[in-house]
C-alpha cells in the first residue's frame, strides 16, 4: 500500500496524506519526479514498460513516479531508479531540470494530474542491468538517442506526456542578469479576480499586467506577474526578481515584486501556475 504526501501548490505539506488510488482535495498535490539518466555519448537509458502494468503497458518512457510519504524529491529519484533499473546513482551526478505544477485544469485520457512534477537529468555510464531492479516493472530498457527517442514518439511508442523532451533537453537558456534587479513600469491588463479573454476558465489570482515599452518575443510589450496578489491594480512599478522561460513558447515572463523584496520559489511556482501549468518552463534568477 503507497502512501503520498499531500502539498499546497506552495510545495508545503499539508499534514494530510492519501493512498494511491484515492481521490483527494481538490487543491492539494503530490510529489511526482521523471528521471532522465545521460551517459557521456549523449544518449538516455530508455525504459519499457511490462505488459503487467495497468496503464501504458509494452510503451517506452524515462524512469519515473510518485514520491511516497515522508521521502523527499530526491530520495523518490534515486529509489525509483533502483526499483526500476536496478542503477545505485550518485545523488551528486543529479539536478533538477524543471518543476512542473500541473492542477486539475491539466489532465491526460480524462485523469487529472494534481502533482508536483521534479523532472531530473542524472550523467551515468555503464550498462545496465535489470537483474539488480527490485520490482517487475520494466520489460527491457536500452540506451538511445534524441533522434531515436524522436521515432519513437512520432510512432506513438513512447508515453506520449513525455513531449517536453524535444523542447526541454538541452535548450539553451537565457541570461537573464540584464533584467533581473531592474526597477519597471507598466500597465495591468489583467487585474486580479479577471478572466482570461479567450479563455473565461481561467482566473487571474494575481495581477498581470505588460511593462510599457518594453517589446518580448512575441511583438508585445513584454508580460508580466505582479507579487504578491495584493488587491486588483490598474498601474505598477516593482522590481524584476526572476523570469519564467518557457521552453514551449516565444516568449517569457517576468515576475515583478511589488515592494521590492525577493519571494521564495516555491511561492513564485505556486502563484504562476494557474496559467504555467500549460506550458513547459524554468524559473531563472
Amino acid at each position: 500500500m503507497e502512501k503520498w504526501d499531500l502539498y499546497t501548490r506552495y510545495r508545503e505539506k499539508s499534514g494530510l496524506e492519501c493512498i494511491r488510488g484515492e481521490q483527494f482535495p481538490d487543491g492539494l498535490y503530490h510529489l511526482t519526479v521523471h528521471v532522465w539518466i545521460r551517459n557521456s555519448r549523449g544518449e538516455y537509458l530508455i525504459s519499457r514498460r511490462s505488459a503487467s502494468r495497468p496503464t501504458f503497458a509494452l510503451m517506452w518512457e524515462c524512469v519515473g513516479g510518485a514520491v511516497t510519504r515522508g521521502e523527499s524529491s530526491l530520495e523518490g529519484a534515486l529509489r525509483e531508479v533502483k526499483e526500476e533499473v536496478g542503477l545505485d546513482l550518485d545523488p551528486r551526478d543529479g539536478h533538477i531540470l524543471f518543476t512542473k505544477i500541473r492542477g486539475s485544469g491539466l489532465g491526460y485520457e480524462g485523469k487529472a494530474f494534481n502533482d508536483i512534477m521534479d523532472v531530473w537529468l542524472f550523467s551515468w555510464d555503464g550498462e545496465p542491468d535489470l537483474n539488480a531492479a527490485t520490482t517487475d516493472e520494466v520489460a527491457d530498457c536500452r540506451w538511445m538517442s534524441a533522434c531515436e527517442i524522436r521515432k519513437l514518439y512520432e510512432e506513438k511508442k513512447l508515453v506520449q506526456t513525455l513531449d517536453y523532451f524535444f523542447c526541454v533537453m538541452d535548450a539553451p537558456v537565457p541570461d537573464y542578469s540584464h533584467i533581473i534587479g531592474k526597477t519597471v513600469r507598466g500597465t495591468v491588463d489583467r487585474p486580479k479576480g479577471s478572466r482570461h479573454p479567450r479563455c473565461p476558465q481561467l482566473l487571474y489570482p494575481v495581477n498581470y499586467g505588460y511593462v510599457d515599452g518594453v517589446f518580448a518575443g512575441d511583438g508585445e510589450q513584454q508580460d508580466v506577474y505582479l507579487l504578491p496578489a495584493g488587491e486588483p491594480l490598474t498601474h505598477f512599478e516593482g522590481k524584476v526578481i526572476a523570469v519564467w522561460h518557457r521552453f514551449d513558447d516565444v516568449e517569457d515572463k517576468w515576475i515583478v515584486s511589488l515592494s521590492g523584496e525577493d519571494i521564495p520559489d516555491e511561492k513564485i511556482l505556486g502563484d504562476i501556475s494557474f496559467q504555467e501549468q500549460y506550458f513547459y518552463g524554468k524559473l531563472c534568477r
